[in-house]
């Protein structure tokens, strides 16, 4: 009974010590003393010593990857206007120099400027290209000057059309009469008369109901004349038509149009310069619209 209880005391002693030992393993390491114990107790300047940290382990910003790019903050660097490329101002489209001139263009003054009746829920650019036919009167000048004159007739013809944008567009024309020349001799003939030519049009209101618009262009004018001898002639001119007019837009396909014209052609060949006016009235037939197609049940859907 003795040994049972000296074993028992055995053991509960070597728990005591082996519980001790673990408890100064997790203690910290004892504070530095003081040297003034009547200064600040957190003043432990001085107190802990420090281990200098080695230059290479401090890391810089530019070997980062995050450092800022010298391009981004520096004036005059990447961009004219010293920030990144995504920020710099839109460039310039090709046609926008024309505002330079006093016109206008889709890039500087959007759809229209509000007159005209704007046109909405459409615009003339759903069916850009258009055709048409015109008629009119043409009011002539002198083919050579003091000797062969030529009279007034009626002036008909063909134009195809595009409109690239809001404000400008393209057209072909061809248009022919048939007036009458006169000599000194009052000596009448049937005369023959024909332009063909390219012009740059310009809608100062842009994407309206009621659509003013200016033209200028260059081609040719084939015009009939009569020699000092009685016989005929024919001479093909440089022309040069500018005008006006409106277009006035009656559906979504049918359009109608009045225009004045002066068909300038250089004299040239013993022939003056003539100043031919025409007075027409038109109607387009516009085209291009693709409306939308609903695949797969109508696929590759176009309708003109």
């Amino acid at each position: 009974m003795n040994r049972f209880h000296a074993c028992r005391w055995l053991i509960g002693a070597a728990l005591l010590l082996a519980a001790g030992d673990n408890c100064a393993l997790a203690q910290g390491p004892p504070l530095p003393e003081l040297g003034n114990p009547a200064a600040d107790p957190l003043d432990l300047a001085g107190q802990i010593p420090l281990e200098p940290i080695p230059a290479e382990a401090v890391p810089t910003a530019a070997s980062q990857s995050f450092a800022i790019d010298p391009s981004w903050t520096t004036p005059g660097v990447g961009c004219e206007s010293g920030y990144d490329d995504d920020f710099a101002p839109a460039p310039l489209v090709p046609f926008d120099w024309v505002r330079h001139f006093g016109f206008r263009h889709s890039s500087t003054h959007g759809r229209h400027v509000g007159r005209g009746l704007p046109l909405e829920k459409t615009s003339w650019l759903n069916r850009p290209f258009h055709v048409d036919w015109f008629a009119g009167p043409l009011v002539t000048t002198n083919v050579v000057d003091g000797r062969v004159g030529q009279g007034n007739d009626m002036f008909s013809g063909l134009r195809l059309g595009w409109d690239f944008d809001y404000f400008w567009g393209m057209e072909w024309r061809i248009g022919w009469a048939n007036p009458n020349l006169f000599t000194a001799t009052d000596s009448q003939i049937e005369g023959n008369y024909m332009v063909s030519d390219v012009n740059v049009v310009y809608y100062p209101w842009g994407d309206s109901k009621v659509r003013p618009y200016c033209l200028w262009g260059v081609g040719m004018a084939e015009v009939g004349s009569v020699r000092t001898d009685g016989t005929g002639q024919e001479a093909v001119l440089v022309g040069m038509p500018f005008g006006g007019g409106v277009r006035i837009a009656q559906s979504r396909q049918i359009t109608w149009r009045l225009e004045a014209i002066n068909n300038m052609a250089f004299g040239s060949d013993g022939l003056s310069t003539l100043h031919n006016l025409s007075l027409t009235l038109g109607m387009e037939i516009r085209l291009g619209a693709r409306p939308k197609s609903y695949w797969p049940w109508r696929t590759g859907r176009t309708v003109w």
